[in-house]
């Protein structure tokens, strides 16, 4: 049971340490209307040991002729023994405004926060321009490229002897999705995230991702992430290997 405790968390929550890819949450075309997921986990056990999971996670995507919203909430909790060992929350608020079918400026800004890190919580706001290379709705592939700045803030767990930080980062992206075939979608997408005032300051993220659609509503995902911080807090590790997969209902 607490494998499968473990298991659910890893299905429904993004690393403090990671970037949070919303290129793979947003509409598959340019058309308007109104688009999104949403998971709920709920995992226990009554008996020798008593613990639960709660977890929940919810993408909205409201798109008009001209305009794109974006809303990302996760959040995780869970107890063993009446011990709190996981407590986290992610908020992402994002807007686009498209000048042209290629065209478009954003702006967004984005909280998150775990108890049981290292590094307790990061906010950042940031603006800047995408471009998308192919616009016509009938291909199969798409490429989109982004460059901007933004400015975080993280703070640091009391144990960690680092001072919190105050950054302004480079955001460059570069996402690519396929039809693989109808019922499936490959999506990759790589940030690259240089301080600006130390460019060797770098943060970056490398996901890949299968979207199989089983029903009109029901996908099931499956992704690998590659995740680098080489100023990564308290010697952790600079670069990370993942990969999970998760079940989502789609609206």
């Amino acid at each position: 049971m607490m494998l499968l405790r473990i298991l659910a968390l890893l299905l429904l929550t993004n690393s403090a340490y990671a970037i949070t890819n919303i290129e793979s949450q947003r509409l598959k075309s340019s058309e308007p209307g109104t688009s999104g997921n949403i998971s709920f986990t709920l995992d226990g056990e009554l008996g020798e040991s008593d613990g639960f999971t709660l977890g929940s996670s919810m993408t909205l995507i409201r798109s008009y002729i001209k305009d794109e919203w974006i809303v990302l909430f996760n959040r995780e909790y869970s107890e063993e023994e009446g011990e709190v060992y996981s407590d986290e929350t992610l908020i992402h608020l994002r807007h686009l405004t498209k000048h042209t079918d290629h065209w478009g400026h954003e702006i967004y800004t984005q909280y998150e926060e775990d108890l049981f890190t290292d590094l307790r919580s990061r906010s950042l706001i940031g603006a800047g321009a995408r471009y998308t290379l192919n616009s016509d709705l009938t291909l199969k592939t798409a490429n989109h490229f982004g460059l901007g700045l933004f400015y975080e803030n993280e703070e640091y767990a009391r144990t960690i002897t680092e001072d919190n930080e105050e950054n302004i980062r480079l955001n460059i992206y570069w996402t690519y999705r396929n039809n693989v075939t109808e019922n499936t979608t490959y999506t990759s997408t790589l940030y690259y995230q240089p301080d600006v005032a130390a460019l060797n300051d770098t943060k970056g993220l490398w996901q890949n991702a299968v979207t199989i659609s089983v029903t009109s509503t029901i996908s099931l995902r499956l992704k690998w992430d590659l995740t680098h911080d080489n100023h990564a807090p308290n010697g952790n590790s600079e670069t990370d290997l993942s990969y999970n997969s998760i079940i989502i209902y789609n609206f």
